[in-house]
Formats: structure tokens, C-alpha cells, sequence
């Protein structure tokens, strides 16, 4: 169990204070795995636990998310729709999968992952860039891998996958840039909620988790909601831009922490 101490909350509200004002200018607001390498390299917290933690914040972003974007979520992948269903039905199998393969990993594996992810997102962050809309797009079958992914990803290490299924569906099948921002956000909700749900039925988080998770939640919101008043195009790309060597660093890190 946690022990939540005044240090902890602290380290806590500098970790969302980051992570919000990320969240905010790079427009990612279900996706945040930014939140669990705060949590580990920052907070000092268990990898297990902060993934676990961070299910939560996610789930309940995503839940914001689906209230807040209704009618664009609903406009771009109608519900009961084809393309919904080729979306919701991998993202759920491979959020089941990731949770339960997750559960039996070592931590120091886990740890390694995120530190994989958090390189690569760096990386896809300096090299690709949104494309216009093509009028020929690749047939709906290709959402079918793309959001087993995202599904997988965000049961091992409850990051959604957005930093590459938005590219995925956009660059290479033709979407146009918001569409494919709602197919992945589509996906990462319907992972998230299931990752937490078979979370849940393996082992419940105890009450500290749970009170991190609102905390963080709130807090992150809050940041991100402020930041979202101000926010500009050449904001973002000043993040961005300082993003790729913090995010490329801290996965070296982690990976050569896992490493021994």
C-alpha cells in the first residue's frame, strides 16, 4: 500500500502540473502516458502501481472526453456503425490481453516497455507530421490491427497509443487529420475502460490508488483546462519540441534501469 504523505502530494502536484500543461498544448486528452513516467520518475512510485493509477486517470478522461466531444465523436465514427465496431471490438480484445499479460510480467519488464514507448513517441513526434485528406483511404479492415494495439498498449502499460494510431489512420489510410483523431481516441476510451474493468476483477486497486487517481485526475484537468484558454499553434510546437529529448532521455533511462 501507498503511504500518502505531504512529499508524496507535493511530488504529486508537480507531476500533474507537467503533465497538464503537456496534455493541454499538444491537444491530447485521453491519452496520457506522460502521466505514468511522472509518476515513476518523479512521484518515485512502483511501476505496477502508477500503471494502475493511471487506468484510472485515463478512464475517467475518457469518460470526460466522450462527454465533452459527443457530437464530434459521433459525427466522425457513428455509433453501432461498421466502422465503430472494427474499432471498439479489437481495442477491448487487445485491452483484455495487454491487462492479463501485464499481470503477469515483472516489473522491470513493464518498466522496460514504458521506456520503449516513451523513445519511439519521441521520435514520432520530431519525424511525423499530419497529412491533409486523401480521396482514396485505405479499406475500414486496416482499423482492425491499429486499434488492437492501441487496445494492447493500453492494457501493458495503460498508454492509449495515440502518438501512432492518429499517424496511422491519417498518413497512412487517408483520414483526415480530425477523423483520425476520433478513431483513436475511439479506441483508446474503449481500451482504457476495459483494461481498468479486468483490472478490477484481477485484483482491486486499494483505497491509496484510488485516492491518487482522483487526485491526479483533478489536478491534471484543472492544469490542462487553464492551459486551453491560452493555448496557441506555436505553443505547441514549443512543447513539442521539448517534449522529444525529455521523453527520448527518460526512456533510455528506464530502459537501462530494466536492463539491470
Amino acid at each position: 500500500m501507498i503511504s500518502i504523505t505531504l512529499p508524496l502530494l507535493l511530488k504529486g502536484l508537480l507531476a500533474a502540473l507537467i503533465v497538464g500543461f503537456v496534455t493541454s498544448s499538444i491537444r491530447s486528452w485521453v491519452d496520457r502516458v506522460f502521466l505514468v513516467i511522472m509518476l515513476t520518475g518523479i512521484v518515485g512510485l512502483p511501476i505496477v502501481q502508477a500503471i494502475q493509477i493511471n487506468l484510472i486517470v485515463i478512464a475517467l478522461a475518457a469518460l470526460m472526453a466522450l462527454i465533452r466531444q459527443r457530437k464530434q465523436l459521433h459525427g466522425a465514427v457513428p455509433p453501432g456503425s461498421h466502422e465503430r465496431l472494427l474499432i471498439t471490438i479489437p481495442a477491448f480484445l487487445g485491452a483484455l490481453t495487454g491487462r492479463i499479460l501485464a499481470s503477469q510480467m515483472k516489473p522491470g519488464l513493464l518498466l522496460g516497455l514504458l521506456g520503449g514507448y516513451a523513445i519511439l513517441v519521441g521520435l514520432r513526434i520530431l519525424i511525423i507530421k499530419p497529412l491533409s485528406e486523401r480521396e482514396t483511404k485505405a479499406h475500414p479492415s486496416w482499423f482492425v490491427p491499429v486499434s488492437l494495439g492501441s487496445g494492447i498498449l493500453t492494457g501493458l502499460i495503460s498508454a492509449g497509443g495515440k502518438p501512432f494510431a492518429v499517424p496511422l489512420f491519417n498518413n497512412a489510410m487517408g483520414h483526415h487529420p480530425q477523423k483520425a483523431y476520433a478513431l483513436a481516441t475511439v479506441a483508446v476510451v474503449t481500451g482504457a475502460w476495459t483494461a481498468l474493468g479486468t483490472q478490477f476483477v484481477l485484483a482491486m486497486p486499494d483505497w491509496t490508488q484510488l485516492v491518487l487517481a482522483i487526485y491526479e485526475f483533478v489536478l491534471v484537468t484543472l492544469v490542462a483546462l487553464l492551459v486551453q484558454k491560452f493555448w496557441t499553434e506555436k505553443l505547441a510546437k514549443i512543447v513539442n519540441l521539448c517534449i522529444v529529448p525529455i521523453l527520448i532521455l527518460v526512456g533510455i533511462r528506464f530502459l537501462l534501469v530494466a536492463i539491470k
